[in-house]
């Protein structure tokens, strides 16, 4: 939407906030403001606290691929209150799970055909970097994990990493709300690096159940190029944190999603090192644009 700019002074120009925006946000007189410049744009956060934004879904079927994929939009869309209709009573069970793993919603009314579901927590900006650097660093134990169960062929620790990829999923769910409730600085890149997180540790889980499942023996060659995964992801970890234009060199020419795991024969399992490699650095490319 396009707003004319009105004199107002001598050096003062001012325009109209969106009236839509303004309810949203719940503003008022005297209400304060904040403007980041990011490029050509000129972002507007409101400090206030958002009008509670509501939403209804249907569970068409009572199996767990369906309720979870319906439900898990609405939260990360962030809704605050959200009344899920069902007619078969075996989605009842499911759906209390799935509200289980969504970070501060709770269940608050449950009848035989519908359960209501209230945020309890007002997800401030301040939370998000705090879950995100626990998400890096859970995704960084994931990896250790991996390695230690590759080196000693300890099979039996596997749900150690399924666990892991659990709270990772909590984790970006919920710092997905977060942008796109609040509408956190640089969103485009941010939610970006948030999503290629979650799928590199999505192939560290997809890597455990092959290896839970398959009665192959693991090829010594494996933890050596595993171990440089572990440092890729190390990298990735200090490159947001500690940034610096000469840290990505080594990960841009490297392209380790290209030109690494050739060693390994097994296809299922290079497939994942390769997918994770390219997640990786596409995390690494976000935090290039964050910072540039």
């Amino acid at each position: 939407m396009q707003r004319k700019l009105v004199q107002m002074g001598q050096h003062t120009l001012m325009a109209a906030i969106p009236s839509k925006w303004v309810q949203r946000h719940n503003l008022k007189k005297g209400d304060f403001i904040e403007f980041n410049e990011v490029e050509n744009k000129l972002v507007a956060t409101s400090t206030a606290e958002i009008f509670e934004r509501k939403t209804e879904v249907t569970v068409l079927s009572p199996t767990i691929e369906v309720i979870w994929r319906i439900i898990q939009p609405a939260y990360t869309s962030g809704y605050d209150e959200l009344i899920i209709h069902y007619h078969d009573k075996r989605a009842l069970p499911l759906i209390e799970r799935s509200i289980k793993d969504l970070i501060g919603f709770e269940i608050v009314e449950v009848t035989p055909t519908l359960v209501k579901v209230k945020s309890i927590s007002k997800q401030l900006d301040e939370e998000f970097p705090v879950i995100l650097r626990r998400t890096f660093l859970v995704l960084q134990q994931m990896t250790e994990v991996m390695a230690e169960i590759l080196g000693k062929k300890q099979r039996t620790r596997l749900e150690e990493i399924k666990s892991l990829e659990i709270t990772i999923n909590r984790y970006t769910m919920f710092l997905k709300r977060i942008i796109n409730r609040t509408g956190y600085k640089y969103p485009h890149y941010t939610y970006l690096l948030v999503t290629f997180l979650e799928l590199a540790a999505n192939h560290i889980e997809y890597l455990r159940r092959y290896l839970a499942s398959s009665k192959r023996g693991i090829e010594p060659e494996i933890l050596k190029e595993w171990k440089k995964l572990v440092d890729l992801n190390r990298q990735v970890y200090d490159l947001y944190y500690n940034y610096s234009a000469e840290k990505f060199v080594w990960i841009a020419e490297a392209q380790p999603h290209f030109k690494w795991f050739e060693k390994i024969k097994d296809p299922t399992i290079k497939f994942n090192f390769k997918a994770m490699a390219e997640y990786l650095v596409q995390m690494a490319r976000q935090i290039v644009a964050l910072y540039t």
